[in-house]
């Protein structure tokens, strides 16, 4: 009787290591050269080839047809991340720009690089007073508020924001015009 126990103690532990093995590896996904997305959301699927099961997964709200919304590198790794997704951003790329289906021409992806230590006052995609969409990326829960941004901060940068429906003070990133995330790493 008390081997029995043991053998299905042993089975349980195997394959409960099993399961966490399983669930911790992550697939290697690379980037669409072409950004488009079509639907009310921008999906996984949206900005990588070969997410499999994971690419159905909303990221953020997609842009109008014809606009192009802009993502940060980071915001994106940590979203493929959340789903088990592998991809890292490459040196100096510092935004990803996605069309809204029903562009004339679609946009390929753009990677625009480091070019000066300080936010030149055009690139400005977060002015301070301005009310913005903040996105908050937990993996499995993505909630969507509005907040009042504290200071200004380009696509990448780090701004800070008060949460207009807690009152909260959030340190989130830009990751277009009048939009920023933040969430767990």
């Amino acid at each position: 009787m008390k081997s029995r126990l043991l053998r299905a103690a042993v089975l349980a532990a195997v394959l409960l290591a099993s399961n966490v093995t399983a669930a911790s590896a992550q697939t290697s996904v690379s980037l669409r050269n072409t950004i488009e997305a079509g639907g009310a959301a921008v999906t996984l699927d949206d900005f990588f080839e070969n997410a499999g099961p994971a690419g159905a997964r909303a990221v953020a709200p997609a842009p109008g047809a014809g606009r192009t919304a802009t993502f940060s590198p980071l915001f994106l790794q940590a979203a493929a991340r959340a789903a088990g997704l592998d991809w890292t951003p490459p040196a100096g790329m510092t935004a990803i720009l996605v069309t809204g289906r029903g562009a004339t021409v679609a946009t390929p992806a753009r990677f625009q690089s480091t070019s000066s230590p300080t936010t030149a006052r055009d690139d400005i995609a977060v002015r301070r007073g301005e009310t913005v969409t903040l996105v908050y990326v937990s993996p499995g829960l993505q909630l969507t508020t509005r907040a009042r941004a504290l200071g200004d901060g380009g696509v990448g940068d780090s701004v800070r924001l008060v949460n207009l429906t807690s009152n909260r003070t959030i340190d989130a990133v830009v990751t277009g015009a009048g939009a920023a995330t933040a969430g767990a790493n």
